[in-house]
């Protein structure tokens, strides 16, 4: 009986030993036959692939570019052509010709219409070697709206445009294109890259992926311009822009939703900027108290703005505190205040523009953003004034101080005398 068990279990560990063997020997041959599958089908890349996007199709010219242009048949004629403050570029026999406001693609026709009278073959090739510093007006719901300057694009290749492969479409508003050429969706092909320049006070947690790290872009406006307020509607951000002269002037506006940027990380809103453009954030009806938090993260709200304190303060001078800080706030970094001190005096310019100055009855135990707490902006001014009675004390003092000197003098002659 004992026998006839042993036995069994004996052709049952062999059967296992076989079974393993075998599952190790097939494995192997898949995992061959898997790597040589991969190794034979490399994935096909079309040579449409290389093609330039054409980003730049609608790139308006003006002062400042700087334009690489190559005479297949007349290499003579080549060079690095800068657009003056005229807006015009000066060639060789057929001297100034204006060329602000044109396209690359209008340009090269000019040139080579103009050169047909001295070369057989006029053919040129066009692409701009360096690109002009823009200027575009942020207005709405920022925190320091106004026109900007972004830096340029210095381009360090020879292609005739980015190597950019994202674009989006947008819905574009033809209201207000003067040519009434454009539709109600349209696309609008932008580039969605990232911005060269970050103000130094803005740090990013995110990392956003992006395509080319030398654009200016929509960000970098919103960064330049303070940053969001907890009011910003950029759900429902607008650009208007420039229509080329020979697509028939006017201008167009996209309408795009940024908060994707925010709370995704997702740089496909994030805008290629031109020369000329108009952003506008509306205003929401009601304050969102998620944005800041959203916005600090992605980069496009500093975390800390800088206020000026003086007056009846123990530590008068600039001081840093949160985006969103209250006079609360600043007050106790600089405080306390002196004795017999008084009212606080705001000194700031409003979004519009206007200057406002104001009195303000401070409050510590005021909750923030109240009238007697209020929210402060980046560049306000602060003084702590003197009370009532703190400036009757000072008026006494200046009045009886040089009565003391006199009286301390009288009293150090006698007491000499004395003696």
């Amino acid at each position: 009986m004992f026998f006839v068990v042993g036995v069994s279990q004996t052709s049952q560990i062999k059967l296992l030993t076989l079974k393993l063997a075998g599952f190790i020997c097939l494995s192997s041959i898949i995992g061959v036959n898997a790597q040589q599958v991969l190794e034979e089908r490399p994935v096909p890349l079309d040579t449409s692939y290389l093609e330039s996007q054409n980003e730049l199709e609608d790139y308006i010219l003006d002062t400042g570019d700087e334009l690489n242009i190559e005479f297949v048949n007349a290499p003579e004629l080549n060079g690095v052509f800068r657009i003056d403050e005229q807006g015009e570029i000066y060639f060789k026999r057929i001297k100034s010709t204006y060329v602000r406001g044109l396209t690359i693609k209008e340009l090269t026709q000019l040139i080579e219409e103009r050169y047909k009278e001295f070369l057989v073959n006029s053919e040129v090739y066009i692409r701009i070697n360096t690109y002009k510093s823009i200027r575009v007006s942020v207005r709405g719901e920022v925190r320091a709206p106004g026109v900007i300057r972004l830096p340029a694009y210095i381009s360090t290749d020879v292609k005739t445009s980015l190597d950019v492969l994202e674009t989006t479409q947008l819905s574009l508003d033809s209201n207000i294109n003067l040519s009434k050429r454009e539709t109600n969706s349209s696309p609008l092909a932008l580039s969605t890259n990232k911005n060269v320049n970050r103000n130094s006070n803005i740090n990013s947690n995110n990392s956003i992926k992006r395509n080319n790290d030398y654009i200016t872009t929509l960000s970098n406006a919103i960064q330049k311009a303070g940053g969001l307020t907890s009011y910003s509607d950029i759900g429902k951000l607008e650009i208007t822009r420039d229509v080329p002269l020979g697509k028939g002037g006017g201008k167009k506006r996209a309408k795009i939703n940024f908060l994707t940027y925010i709370e995704n990380a997702d740089a496909s809103s994030d805008l290629r900027l031109f020369d000329g453009d108009d952003i506008f954030i509306p205003r929401l009806k009601k304050q969102d108290l998620t944005i800041i938090p959203k916005s600090i993260l992605s980069g496009l709200s500093p975390r800390f703005v800088s206020v000026t304190i003086g007056g009846q303060i123990e530590n008068p001078g600039r001081v840093m505190i949160p985006i969103e800080g209250s006079l609360s706030d600043a007050m106790n970094l600089t405080g306390p205040r002196k004795p017999l001190s008084g009212k606080i005096y705001l000194i700031r310019y409003n979004q519009d523009g206007s200057l406002l100055r104001k009195n303000i009855k401070y409050s510590a135990k005021a909750s923030p953003g109240s009238e007697r707490n209020p929210h402060l902006l980046a560049g306000d001014l602060i003084t702590v004034k003197n009370s009532l009675l703190g400036k009757s004390s000072g008026t006494l003092k200046a009045i009886t101080e040089p009565f003391v000197g006199i009286y301390a003098t009288k009293e150090l002659i006698e007491t000499i005398g004395g003696k």
